[in-house]
């Protein structure tokens, strides 16, 4: 992507994620052994879909206006003391 100033940092972020969402999957899904990998081919697929798209139908009546790469971002420099300023969940 254009800008990135740190690849070996976005590299290590990536494998972060799809570890995280590889342990949950296989937590969460123990009798569908296949599901990640379906995850994973489906991603290609979803770069088709553009990113204001996806904060409509997945995050605004999480966080509102608030763009997701502004939550994304609060949430990866804060660290574990990360809360939920943006909106109160009804």
């Amino acid at each position: 992507a254009c800008g990135l100033s740190d690849l070996a940092h976005v590299e290590s972020l990536q494998e972060k994620s799809q570890c995280a969402l590889e342990e949950y999957v296989r937590s969460q899904y123990p009798n569908q052994p296949n599901r990640f990998g379906k995850l994973l081919l489906r991603l290609p697929s979803l770069r088709t879909v553009s990113s204001s798209v996806i904060e409509q139908l997945f995050f605004v009546r999480l966080v509102g206006k608030t763009p997701i790469e502004t939550l994304i971002r609060d949430m990866l420099l804060s660290g574990s003391s990360f809360s939920w300023p943006y909106m109160s969940i009804q």
